[in-house]
């Protein structure tokens, strides 16, 4: 994992999932608020004896309760902005063409129209209250048709100022995804540098602790089985003994460099500190992880530390265990320690 993949992993972790909780709330608010007004909007038309106004405000608060409702059920689906969105259309479309209460319709289009551009996706709101808009304009245009009555001054003055109503909340919305944006993006930076080793640029322990075992416990599919590798460098202390720790420093670097390479896509390499590096292997039976660590090894063996007279062999120690489910991580990862040991005690250069 390099250190885009690292940044695009604790994205998808936090602040893309901050960004979800944010929307979700969102809708269950003006969803949950906007179907008790409706509710009570069509008690009172029905009690004013005006059923078909009733009768159209008590659907739409019956949909908006259940769009939120299923939107509960199935929480991953972005779907159900989309068709609160395309509620808000019809509902506008409606009470234009009812004139609602008197002819009053129209000065409920406004709020409606603001709900569209806060529930659905900036680019795809343009969409929405664009047909929204052109809807309304060909009702009002076409009274003839209609049961509405609107006076041609009013439908004019309406037009303007529902066009300055939406340009101004566009413009808004618009500085506001930026001005978020950029926070996120200061945000995702001090992520990534809380959560990698400042070496060699790989993931840190606390990444292991706090980011990605807390996904895979939330997530177990997608991970267990979930091998463990951990490894050591053999002799470290010797390599900064005879040329120091900078040559030690750049002898971390190509070795977290060599098994960033020699990994597969969905696979980690993390420094948990010294001399020390865990490899994370997400749906990986041990006998497939003892062989990716023995792949592992030979290369670190067959690529000795050259630079200027320096020609330093380099070999490593490796610990495999593997959890089967979320319920022992802890435990696999002390297993895995415990066959590092194993594997100095035997000799050093080898997989246990």
């Amino acid at each position: 994992m390099d250190s885009s993949s690292l940044s695009q992993f604790l994205e998808n972790t936090y602040l893309n999932s901050a960004e979800v909780k944010r929307r979700r709330l969102t809708l269950y608010f003006i969803s949950y608020i906007g179907g008790i007004i409706m509710a009570v909007l069509a008690a009172k038309n029905l009690v004013r004896g005006d059923h078909f106004l009733a009768l159209w405000l008590g659907l739409f608060s019956f949909s908006v309760f259940a769009n939120a409702a299923l939107s509960h059920i199935f929480k991953n689906n972005n779907i159900f902005y989309y068709i609160a969105g395309l509620i808000v259309v019809i509902m506008v479309a409606v009470i234009t063409f009812t004139g609602g209460y008197h002819n009053t319709g129209l000065h409920f289009v406004y709020p409606l129209i603001l709900i569209q551009i806060i529930i659905v996706r900036f680019r795809a709101a343009m969409f929405y209250v664009t047909g929204t808009v052109g809807v309304v304009a060909l009702i009002v245009y076409h009274q003839e048709s209609i049961p509405a009555t609107y006076r041609a001054e009013d439908v004019s003055r309406f037009l303007i100022a529902l066009g300055c109503f939406i340009t101004v909340a566009f413009i808004s919305e618009y500085f506001w995804h930026k001005s978020r944006k950029e926070m996120l993006t200061d945000n995702l930076e001090k992520l990534r540098q809380a959560n990698s080793d400042p070496l060699t640029k790989v993931p840190n322990r606390r990444f292991l602790e706090s980011v990605y075992f807390e996904r895979a416990i939330k997530n177990p599919a997608d991970y267990f089985p979930l091998s463990v590798v951990v490894v050591d460098i053999d002799y470290f202390k010797k390599i900064n003994d005879n040329y120091g720790h900078d040559v030690g420093d750049r002898v971390l670097i190509n070795i977290a460099t060599l098994m960033k390479n020699a990994i597969r896509a969905t696979d980690v390499v993390s420094r948990t500190g010294g001399e020390e590096f865990l490899i994370l292997y997400p749906k990986t039976t041990l006998s497939m992880a003892v062989k990716l660590a023995e792949k592992i090894r030979v290369e670190i063996e067959s690529s000795p530390f050259i630079e200027g007279d320096i020609h330093h062999p380099i070999t490593a120690s490796f610990g495999v265990a593997t959890a089967l489910t979320d319920a022992n991580i802890n435990a696999t990862v002390k297993l895995a320690d415990e066959h590092l040991y194993e594997a100095k005690g035997a000799g050093r250069n080898r997989v246990m």
